[in-house]
This record gives C-alpha cells, sequence and structure tokens, in this order.
C-alpha cells in the first residue's frame, strides 16, 4: 500500500513519478502554491497527463483555499 502523504512532492515534480502529478497536494511538501502551479504545469505540457487537471484541482481543494485553487487552473492570458 502507498501512504501519499509519505512521498515527496519534489520527487514527483522530479519527473520521477508522473502519474502522481494530480496527487502532488497531498503528498508531503505539496501543499503549498507554488508546488501546485509546478505540478499544474508539468501535467499541461504532457498531453496524455493534461486530462488530469481536474483532478488535481479536486486533491488542492482538500490543501488549498477553493479560490486560490480556481485562479491557479486560471489559463494563463
Amino acid at each position: 500500500m502507498l501512504k501519499l502523504w509519505t512521498v515527496e512532492a519534489d520527487l514527483v515534480l522530479a519527473g520521477k513519478l508522473p502519474p502522481l502529478l494530480p496527487f502532488v497536494p497531498v503528498l508531503k511538501g505539496g501543499d503549498e502554491e507554488r508546488v501546485v502551479q509546478r505540478a499544474l504545469a508539468l501535467l499541461r505540457a504532457e498531453p496524455q497527463l493534461a486530462e488530469l487537471e481536474p483532478l488535481l484541482a479536486f486533491m488542492a481543494s482538500f490543501a488549498l483555499d477553493s479560490e486560490l485553487v480556481r485562479r491557479i487552473r486560471k489559463p494563463p492570458t
């Protein structure tokens, strides 16, 4: 059994475990705005993973304020 809260967010952000990107907000050290923004950028950069953006937002809602999550998800202008 994998206990997500014990996995370092930096490990996932370094490209070691891309399928875990949507879970970054609940990983160890993943409950910060800049970390979630980085995970979102990595998801959007990979066509196979981009469809997981709503899951990232859902998981982020457990760690961050809902309004902050909406701002993070707003497409760049």
